[in-house]
């Protein structure tokens, strides 16, 4: 964590543009994105042992999510955080807020 906000500086010094983006789910709403894929066989591969661990370890990774924010939460390299509990709405708010950050130029060519 030392090094990341100068990474982070050294990255957007050369010219790349850093978007950093947080998909955030609730628990109950984890908890039953992972029942489904249980239950479903064709996405039951997608789940692995961590991810059987991650409801137990909820508290442990928010405090650790929290820590992150607060370390790596720069002017910067600011974080773009996104409700996604609604994977659709999450996704299309990814992309407008990419769209946004991004420069671009519409060539009428």
């Amino acid at each position: 964590m030392t090094q990341v906000n100068d990474f982070e500086k050294m990255l957007i010094q050369s010219n790349i543009h850093l978007i950093k983006l947080y998909f955030s789910i609730s628990k109950p709403e984890q908890a039953r994105r992972f029942e489904e894929i249980k239950s479903n066989p064709l996405k039951r591969w997608k789940i692995t042992p961590l991810d059987e661990k991650a409801q137990i370890l909820w508290d442990d990774y928010t405090l650790y999510k929290q820590k992150m924010f607060e370390a790596t939460n720069t002017k910067l390299a600011p974080w773009h955080i996104i409700d996604a509990n609604k994977k659709t709405k999450a996704r299309l708010e990814a992309i407008a807020h990419i769209l946004e950050k991004i420069p671009y130029q519409i060539s009428t060519q």
